[in-house]
C-alpha cells in the first residue's frame, strides 16, 4: 500500500471527530482524496512498525529508540499531571490495533491510549513540542508537557449549548501561544475557538460566516479563507490576510485545486504555502503575506509535502518497497528523521492546516 493509498483509507476509516478533511467535504461536498498525504493535516503518514529516530523541535538529532510493540502493555501511561518533557511526535506504530503514543525528545514514550482514533486530526502537538492536545469526554485538553498547567475547554456547543459536538485542532500560531480549534457535530462545523494558552482565555475568532481560519501570521493576524474556494478547479485563491484581502496564484499551467486534488493552505510565521499541481507533479509554493511568490519547490517522485517547519518545508521520501524499506522526513537536503513501517505520526505544528 503506498502513502496515496494509505491516506484514503484513512480517510474513509477515521470517525468525523478525529478527520478534519472529512470534516470539510461533509460541508462543501468537495472530493478530498489527496495526492500528497499529509498535506490534508500537516500530519505525516508512514509506513512500519517501528519509530526508530526522532528530531527535537530544535532539529538536532536525538538516539534511536526501541522497535514500537502493538501492545499498550508495553509502555508506561502518560503521568496524570506534572511535568513530563518536550513532545517529539505523536504516534501509532500500525494502522490497526495499536496504541496511540507520545514520543518525548529524550526518547521517553508515553501511552495515550490503547486504541485512541488515529493521531491525524485529533491529536495535536505544539510546534515547539510544549503543549499536547487531545479531545476529552467532556471538550478538549491541552496540557503543558514542561509544567504543570492544563487548559480544558467545555463541549458545549458556543452557539447553541447542545451537547454532542467535538473539537478538532486547525491551525497554530508559529510562537506555539495560539491554537484555533473547530468545533463540530457529525461533520459540520459549528464554531472556532481561537485559544490563548498563555492565558486559558478562548474567544471567537473574527471570521465572519462562510470563512474558515487557516492560519495565524506573524505577530498574530489571521488569514482567513472563503469555504466556498474549496469547490471546482482554482488557478488562484483569495484570502484575507488581517484586514486585506489578498490573491495568490498558481504559476505556468499548474492549479491550486482540482477534482482530484483539494486546496491546501498551510502558515507559518510570516509566510503563506499553498500546493500547486501540474498533472500528477506537485510542487510547494511559498508566499508572503501579500502574496508575492517568493519560491517554488517542485518535489520529485516518491516525496510528499507534510508542511512548515523550523527547518524549512517538510516532505516524506517514500521508498519503493514500504513494508521494508525506510522514509525519510526531509527539510531541503536535509534528512530530519528516519522512520520504518506502517505508523501513523504527528509531527510537532500538525493540524488542520
Amino acid at each position: 500500500m503506498n502513502l496515496h493509498d494509505t491516506y484514503h483509507r484513512l480517510e474513509q476509516d477515521a470517525r468525523d471527530y478525529a478527520d478534519a478533511d472529512r470534516v470539510l467535504r461533509v460541508v462543501r461536498r468537495r472530493r478530498a482524496v489527496r495526492t500528497a498525504a499529509g498535506a490534508a493535516f500537516a500530519a505525516l503518514v508512514i509506513a512500519g512498525f517501528g519509530l526508530q529516530s526522532l528530531v527535537r523541535p530544535s532539529g538536532d538529532t536525538i538516539v534511536a529508540v526501541p522497535a514500537m510493540s502493538a501492545s499498550p502493555a508495553s509502555y508506561p501511561a502518560l503521568p496524570a499531571q506534572g511535568p513530563v518533557g518536550q513532545g517529539a511526535a505523536v504516534y501509532t506504530p500500525c494502522r490497526d490495533g495499536c496504541p496511540t503514543l507520545l514520543a518525548l525528545a529524550d526518547g521517553r514514550q508515553y501511552l495515550l491510549g490503547a486504541h485512541t482514533v488515529t493521531p491525524p486530526g485529533n491529536i495535536t502537538l505544539s510546534p515547539d513540542g510544549r503543549w499536547l492536545g487531545r479531545p476529552t469526554e467532556n471538550g478538549y485538553e491541552l496540557r503543558d508537557l514542561l509544567g504543570d498547567t492544563v487548559r480544558r475547554v467545555a463541549g458545549v456547543s458556543p452557539a447553541t449549548g447542545e451537547t454532542g459536538y467535538a473539537y478538532g485542532p486547525w491551525a497554530w500560531s508559529a510562537d506555539s501561544r495560539r491554537l484555533i480549534l473547530a468545533y463540530h457535530l457529525d461533520g459540520n462545523v459549528g464554531k472556532y475557538l481561537d485559544v490563548d494558552l498563555e492565558t486559558g482565555v478562548a474567544t471567537a475568532p473574527p471570521a465572519p460566516e462562510g470563512y474558515e481560519p487557516v492560519g495565524i501570521l506573524n505577530p498574530g493576524d489571521l488569514v482567513l479563507l472563503d469555504v466556498s474556494q474549496y469547490e471546482g478547479v482554482r488557478r488562484e485563491v483569495k484570502l484575507r490576510v488581517g484586514a486585506v484581502e489578498v490573491t495568490f496564484r498558481a504559476t505556468a499551467d499548474g492549479v491550486l485545486a482540482d477534482a482530484d486534488h483539494g486546496l491546501t493552505v498551510q502558515v507559518r510565521g510570516d509566510r503563506i504555502f499553498l500546493l500547486e499541481y501540474t498533472g500528477e507533479k506537485v510542487a510547494v509554493l511559498q508566499f508572503d503575506r501579500k502574496g508575492a511568490l517568493e519560491s517554488r519547490t517542485p518535489l520529485a517522485d516518491g516525496r510528499y509535502p507534510v508542511g512548515p517547519t523550523p527547518d524549512g518545508y517538510a516532505v516524506v521520501q517514500v521508498p519503493r518497497d514500504q513494508p521494508n524499506g525506510r522514509q525519510r522526513l526531509l527539510a531541503g537536503d536535509r534528512v530530519l528523521q528516519e522512520f520504518p513501517g506502517e505508523a501513523e505520526i504527528v509531527i510537532p505544528g500538525g493540524a488542520r492546516h
